[in-house]
């Protein structure tokens, strides 16, 4: 409780660590006015909580994110994160700006006009999916601003995806449930295997993996679409047959519909902290690391695994959803309406994309298939009205569209076109 001599407040997490909070004024010159809450821990590593408010919350994002999380738009309330798992890739600089990367887990600036903000710049927009909230411990369970950014969500009656290693989720269960039953919910419970030594090699604070699974079932018998985020995957750690079908059983024992699986990137202070924690669990994943990434001394390692192992990896975990009935992407959000046609179109496109990723099929073509997808996905008239009117000439004339592609493009269309007829609403939103 507050003590009248001593800004003091003592809380007790979910880990049964104590922590002293001590708020104090901060009045930088030119800058708005600003809290400072600083956290001291009862453990080797302090936590502090800096309070500010920034400008502007939401992005809007070029293209939508497809065939992955399907996003348009993404708002955050917090930047660090106390699990600080070794190999996230928010330690990068892109992320933290200036910040020292070290204190990803130590400092954790806090939005506090989060809510007013989303609620200013969402309204107005035209509607697609968000990914919005940050659940992570302690910060979430003292500012709830994640709660309230649901709540501007379920106002706005926009569609929402999550993504998240925080079992604190299921506490808005009933938020989420009310934003699936306006618009759409898609969720991704994020995790790298189901392997206890290596969650503490790389991940020792975050949140434990059954607690995880568990609010992956508790989203499913909600109704709620959920399922696996498996990312990063560990080269020579994680990346093998047995510790994917475990990830994968898992996923499906707990309710989840679908998995996707991301290589892990090496940026920065994230790739010597990654490493570090590589060597530590296993001396001999150093060497095999530097050859895998191209990583020699004294120089910067490859960001991303090569087109080979990606596919490889890819197809491997395709192959683990089919024998377990889930899927291998996450089905996309399509708002009822004349442009409706465009989003299917476009998912069907994007998909595309992956197939030939996965196939190793020359990047030309992987980037014919995602420019047109991006055409079709932002084409302001409906396409199925264009191509009644013009036939293939006429999809012909949008950008990136050539010859080959208008043809298929037009047989989707078509098979669209007779499953409407044999079913007036064949694909339900918000299934």
């Amino acid at each position: 409780m507050l003590q009248s001599k001593s800004p003091v407040l003592k809380l007790d997490t979910h880990a049964s660590t104590r922590y002293l909070l001590n708020v104090r004024n901060v009045e930088p010159k030119k800058e708005p006015r600003r809290f400072r809450a600083e956290i001291v821990c009862k453990t080797p590593m302090p936590l502090t909580f800096q309070e500010y408010r920034p400008r502007k919350i939401l992005d809007v994002h070029r293209h939508v994110d497809g065939p992955w999380f399907w996003t348009k738009y993404s708002a955050h309330p917090y930047i660090g994160c106390r699990s600080g798992c070794e190999f996230c890739y928010l330690r990068d600089g892109r992320y933290l700006g200036k910040r020292d990367p070290d204190t990803f887990d130590t400092l954790i600036q806090v939005k506090l006009n989060a809510v007013e903000l989303l609620r200013r710049e969402l309204f107005g927009l035209n509607h697609d999916v968000i990914a919005c909230g940050d659940w992570q411990q302690p910060v979430e369970d003292r500012y709830r601003l994640s709660r309230g950014m649901l709540e501007v969500v379920h106002e706005a009656n926009f569609p929402l995806f999550i993504v998240e290693r925080s079992p604190l989720l299921a506490r808005d269960l009933d938020l989420l449930v009310a934003i699936k039953q306006r618009a759409w919910v898609g969720i991704a419970i994020s995790f790298s295997n189901v392997d206890q030594k290596l969650k503490q090699a790389f991940e020792p604070r975050s949140p434990g993996i059954k607690r995880r699974l568990q609010t992956m079932a508790t989203l499913a018998q909600a109704g709620i679409l959920v399922g696996a985020a498996l990312m990063p995957i560990i080269p020579f750690a994680d990346d093998d047959h047995t510790h994917l079908e475990e990830a994968v059983r898992a996923t499906q024992e707990h309710g989840g519909s679908f998995v996707l699986a991301g290589g892990l990137t090496m940026a920065g202070a994230q790739a010597e902290r990654t490493l570090v924690a590589a060597r530590q669990f296993n001396a001999t994943l150093e060497t095999q690391w530097r050859e895998f990434y191209n990583w020699q001394e004294e120089s910067k390692p490859n960001y991303s695994p090569s087109r080979g192992y990606a596919a490889r990896l890819g197809l491997l975990v395709r192959e683990l959803c089919a024998r377990y009935g889930l899927q291998d992407r996450m089905p996309r959000y399509l708002q009822p309406g004349p442009l409706a046609i465009n989003k299917r179109v476009a998912e069907k496109l994007f998909l595309k994309t992956y197939d030939l990723e996965l196939a190793q099929a020359h990047a030309s073509r992987i980037w014919t298939y995602r420019k047109a997808a991006w055409t079709i996905e932002e084409w302001p008239q409906s396409i199925a009205e264009l191509f009644a009117a013009r036939g293939e000439a006429g999809l012909q004339t949008l950008p990136e569209i050539g010859k080959n592609l208008a043809r298929e493009i037009a047989q989707w269309l078509q098979a669209e076109a007779a499953l409407v007829t044999t079913n007036p609403n064949p694909h339900d939103p918000k299934i």
